[in-house]
């Protein structure tokens, strides 16, 4: 789980880390701003880069914080609407650097990155060492002033189970001599590990990877695999606002084909993916959940040329799923896909679509998954699809 920048914060505080004073501020509230100007007003987004989106705001002495607010929650940056907006007091910065914690697949274990900061940190320099995790990390590799705050951020990831916990920029302020007021983070950027949260005391609001809510079709989509470990089907499924239904297999090909059909034009309607031969009964649920989006134009049923994967199987459950549902008006059915019992699956698909009239357009393994993105595109908005029976 991605938190946001005030969430990691709070983690951050409870561990020691200094971070400027602040207040959390939402579209509904009418609360007046108790922190004394200048101030930095930053939109909660999960998405990086909001200062390049105009999401971070300073406002210095004078001028009217209100219209800045409103500014920002009518924004909406990198896909995601501002909601919330952290008002910060201003510090004085007369140094900043980069500094994480996050886990290494060189490594196989945690490392600490640390460097210039601010945006683009791996070019301008910054350094990854690794972390002894059974020794833990005691303040190497960093400037003296910053050991403390190091250290405090150890404890925020080995703690909270992390998958990474950054401080970018990591500052050190003018003015005061104390050493342990004198270093401040002013941002956090935060990766909890999913799998560590039954032993986590501290508990966020669930979200998926665009900030918002989890659906209710991703909810039920999820419990599919639920106590059943025979393949996955549901456990990654995320509702978007188009109009093309996929099911598409295999991790890797999925995204591939993802992006196939949103750079020819199309416009998906969700994003799910099954491997590891799951059984038809986990295809017809993740089907029936799928298309039952109200306002489909097209079903894509997509994936590479499987080795184990019993393709009869997985495409009788997509049948049996279509079936329950029945889809009206029909739209088009462009079904790719190959392996183990593929020819028995076309056969079969065939006389079903003749009988009950599926309107399916199906490819075997000659055909490149990829350029079906075109035909379900050309068949759903344009209403023809080249020769439309595709090849067994």
């Amino acid at each position: 789980m991605l938190l946001y920048e005030f969430e990691g914060k709070k983690l951050f505080k409870n561990c020691g880390i200094n971070v400027p004073q602040s207040q959390l501020i939402s579209g509904s509230d009418d609360r007046i701003i108790s922190i004394k100007s200048p101030l930095v007003l930053k939109a909660q987004t999960l998405s990086g880069k909001r200062a390049d989106s105009g999401g971070i705001v300073k406002v210095d002495r004078g001028q009217v914080t209100g219209d800045s607010l409103r500014q920002l929650f009518g924004k909406t940056i990198n896909g995601e609407k501002v909601e919330k907006v952290l008002v910060e007091e201003m510090v004085e910065i007369e140094k900043e650097y980069y500094l994480s914690f996050s886990y290494s697949t060189e490594t196989r274990g945690p490392v600490l990155t640390f460097g210039e900061g601010g945006t683009g940190a791996e070019e301008k320099g910054a350094k990854t060492y690794p972390v002894d995790i059974l020794q833990g990390y005691s303040g190497e590799n960093v400037p003296e002033e910053l050991m403390d705050t190091a250290k405090k951020l150890w404890e925020v990831f080995t703690k909270y189970d992390c998958e990474l916990a950054e401080i970018n920029p990591l500052v050190v302020v003018k003015g005061n001599p104390s050493t342990s007021l004198r270093v401040y983070a002013l941002d956090a950027k935060v990766i909890l590990d999913d799998d560590a949260d039954f032993r986590r005391e501290i508990k966020f609001p669930e979200r998926n990877l665009f900030g918002r809510p989890p659906t209710q079709a991703e909810i039920e989509a999820r419990k599919i695999d639920e106590g059943d470990h025979r393949g996955t089907a549901g456990s990654v499924y995320w509702d978007l606002e188009g109009d093309i239904a996929v099911i598409a297999a295999g991790g890797g090909g999925s995204i591939v084909n993802m992006d196939a059909l949103v750079a020819l034009g199309g416009k998906p309607a969700n994003y799910t993916e099954h491997s590891g031969n799951p059984p038809r009964e986990k295809l017809k649920k993740l089907t029936q959940i799928v298309l039952s989006k109200p306002g489909l134009k097209g079903c894509w049923f997509v994936g590479g040329t499987a080795n184990f994967t019993d393709i009869y199987e997985t495409l009788m459950g997509f049948v049996e799923g279509l079936r329950e549902l029945k889809p009206k008006p029909v739209y088009p059915i462009v079904i790719r896909r190959g392996g183990p019992r593929d020819k028995e699956a076309f056969e079969a698909l065939k006389e079903i679509g003749k009988k009950e009239g599926f309107d399916f357009h199906i490819f075997g393994r000659e055909t490149p998954m990829t350029s079906t993105a075109k035909i379900i595109i050309d068949l759903a908005y344009k209403g023809k699809g080249g020769s439309g029976k595709g090849k067994e």
